[in-house]
């Protein structure tokens, strides 16, 4: 199985999969041209984009006025990932779920076979149980993820996706390869 740690990378920041589906699909933009596009607060948007090229994902052009972003060849490698990753929330109406750090990549988990608690924890490196908690409650709540007590003895808790929630889990895992295929 591969690892999720790329991804996590990845969607550490809000933006990051927006920002690079319009740059692929758009291309170069200036700084104040995404921050319109997404109404989102300059700060969040300059760390997004910081961590970006960090990652090797965009690089910054300087031009007279304000720098323009484009994708670097690992960008352009997510980017149609990325394009899918956005219609498919966009036509599911997750914007909200899909926007936090940990749903997406508790979705990815599960559906590649973490079914437990536990199992999940570990393969989300960095996952607190809480915001893991809180991920698992968000899923079932938009109806991806459904959650079955066992009765056994101690009970235990599986957690598997429904049929949409299968449908956004190969866009998501696509995603996620791409991204563990990008890395550096």
């Amino acid at each position: 199985m591969l690892s999720l740690l790329p991804a996590i990378r990845f969607f550490h920041h809000r933006w990051s999969v927006p920002t690079v589906a319009r740059l692929y699909r758009d291309g170069p933009q200036r700084v104040a041209q995404l921050q319109q596009a997404f109404n989102a607060a300059r700060d969040t948007l300059a760390e997004t984009l910081r961590r970006l090229e960090e990652a090797g994902v965009i690089q910054r052009e300087p031009a007279p006025r304000s720098a323009r972003c484009s994708l670097t060849p690992a960008g352009v490698a997510v980017g149609a990932a990325c394009v899918e990753a956005v219609e498919a929330v966009l036509a599911m109406d997750l914007v909200d779920l899909a926007l936090r750090k940990w749903p997406m990549l508790v979705l990815v988990a599960v559906g590649r076979g973490a079914t437990r608690f536990n199992q999940l924890r570990a393969e989300l490196p960095g996952i607190t149980p809480r915001a893991l908690t809180l991920a698992l409650k968000d899923l079932q709540a938009a109806g991806l993820v459904q959650r079955t007590v066992e009765h056994t003895y101690p009970p235990s808790t599986l957690y598997d996706l429904t049929p949409r929630g299968q449908q956004l889990f190969s866009v998501m895992d696509r995603l996620c390869r791409a991204a563990e295929a990008a890395a550096p």
